[in-house]
């Protein structure tokens, strides 16, 4: 296998991150949307009291 150039394999490896990202993103946003209003705003809450 021949070496890549940085420029080569440099988009590709930003694109895993970006892959990486939005699977995050939709793990961490989109999966509470399934509990309560309430709950979700409560860990919201939670959350920014623990970084506080």
């Amino acid at each position: 296998m021949p070496q890549m150039a940085p420029i080569m394999w440099l988009p590709l490896f930003l694109f895993f991150l970006l892959l990486i990202y939005l699977l995050t993103s939709y793990l961490f946003f989109i999966s509470p949307i399934n509990s309560t209003d309430q709950m979700t705003l409560y860990s919201t809450q939670s959350q920014l009291n623990w970084k506080w």
